[in-house]
């Protein structure tokens, strides 16, 4: 398959025509890459190992075409004004025709700014990098940014605009603190270490909105913004993504706090609708995979050399993807499972190192302490000695299966914890005696 990249064109030497890349796969010999065109030494070199650089007709219309290509004359008009609107409405009106930038980077053309840091959603996602938590995708930031200043994320940026060319003026630096508090949420409080395990980004979203009217929430509203996020997570299935979006966004009024929590709480499931169940296959950025991920989290993984806790975030900022390792190295379909994976460092597949450290604890010859070693390192990555058994003797599928349920325990209790469906969501009681005296 040949790559889905609208700026990939091809020179057809012999039609002397320009072409796309085909989606079935292989490109004709005659057809030259055009940016092989672009520098004439560049192309001079290309030619010399071209299959048809002997054919003088082929060859001579590809330096022609190239000749034609690089002195093709591109107009320039320089518009010299004080005025910024006026610029930033030009650059909007030629950028809706031909092919347009995506609208991350319409954001970035028309609101970037010197002196203003920061301007772009590049340098906003740097700075919250900065944090630990990993880097922000600007799809994800450009979202953010519109639900800070209260207006529909499912809406294009450009219907936005053209009500008002000044709404999003400065709104990223405006909107870094409350990201940033809603990333100091998910660590501290919905125990979410990294974005990377953030199954989806309608929290983000959503909480930006309210993180940016509610910097300082109290005690009781981080409790139950804990029990939203992870309802929310676990309920993605009964529910439209995009609707939640936009009423979320909505449910968040200035001036009440403990009201738009209420409000939020009230669009997603009061309890749980059906069980988590682990996927058959690993995807680093499904929303499966991701809670099973955290599922492992929650367990505190711990360091098998000194038995240290082991910082999840540090190592997946550390790691990338590589942070979540094969146990089993088979890359056949059980093999495939997030039952399969560890949260451990080092590289490649683990199975030798467990292996290893389970015939360390076996030469322990305090019984106490050889099942101190098994019930908090062991069982810390999700690890009985039933999974050992099948991992030592190499049965994959005895081993997938034992751990399957293992994770699936723990995605279940840690849900069960934070979406604390059975308990009651009422605000707080210093916010209901202040509604009676109200109504009083």
């Amino acid at each position: 398959m040949m790559p889905d990249d609208p700026w990939v064109i091809y020179f057809d030497a012999a039609s002397q025509t320009f072409k796309a890349p085909p989606k079935t796969g292989g490109v004709p010999s005659t057809w030259v890459p055009v940016a092989e065109m672009l520098d004439a030494s560049v192309l001079s070199e290309w030619v010399f190992n071209w299959s048809h650089g002997g054919d003088s007709d082929l060859r001579t219309a590809l330096f022609q075409a190239g000749t034609r290509i690089r002195q093709y004359p591109i107009p320039v008009y320089i518009v010299e004004t004080t005025d910024e609107q006026l610029l930033r409405e030009i650059f909007y009106r030629i950028n809706k025709f031909g092919q347009s930038l995506d609208w991350d980077e319409v954001h970035d053309a028309l609101f970037g700014r010197r002196g203003a840091h920061p301007s772009t959603l590049s340098e906003l996602a740097d700075e919250l990098q900065g944090l630990g938590m990993g880097r922000p995708e600007k799809e994800q930031l450009l979202s953010c940014v519109v639900a800070y200043k209260g207006l529909d994320v499912t809406r294009n940026f450009s219907e936005h605009y053209r009500k008002d060319t000044a709404v999003f003026t400065q709104a990223v630096q405006d909107a870094l603190p409350a990201i940033r508090g809603v990333l100091s949420f998910f660590r501290r409080h919905a125990e979410i270490p990294h974005l990377r395990l953030l199954p989806r980004s309608i929290p983000l979203v959503v909480l930006t909105r309210f993180f940016g009217l509610y910097p300082d929430p109290k005690a009781r509203t981080l409790d139950l913004l804990t029990r939203w996020t992870w309802r929310t997570l676990l309920s993605t299935s009964f529910f439209d993504e995009r609707t939640l979006l936009r009423h979320g966004v909505d449910a968040v009024r200035e001036g009440d706090e403990e009201a738009s929590v209420q409000n939020l709480l009230a669009l997603v499931p009061k309890s749980r609708r059906a069980d988590y169940t682990l996927p058959t296959r690993f995807d680093a950025r499904a929303a499966d995979s991701r809670l099973a991920l955290l599922g492992l989290a929650s367990l505190h993984p711990l360091d098998l050399r000194d038995g240290s806790s082991i910082d999840v975030a540090a190592l997946i900022e550390k790691d990338d993807v590589s942070a979540f390792r094969r146990i089993l190295p088979t890359d056949a379909k059980l093999g495939s499972s997030p039952a399969n994976r560890i949260l451990l460092p080092g590289s490649g597949s683990a199975r030798k190192e467990l292996v290893e450290f389970v015939n360390l604890v076996d030469l322990v010859e305090d019984a106490d302490e050889q099942v101190d070693l098994y019930g908090t390192v062991l069982v810390s990555h999700a690890l009985t000695p039933a999974a050992l058994a099948a991992l030592i003797n190499r049965d994959v599928e005895g081993f997938v299966q034992t751990r399957t349920a293992i994770i699936e325990r723990s995605v279940h209790d840690l849900g069960d914890r934070l979406a604390a469906w059975t308990r009651t969501d009422r605000p707080s009681i210093s916010y209901l005696l202040q509604q009676v005296g109200a109504e009083g």
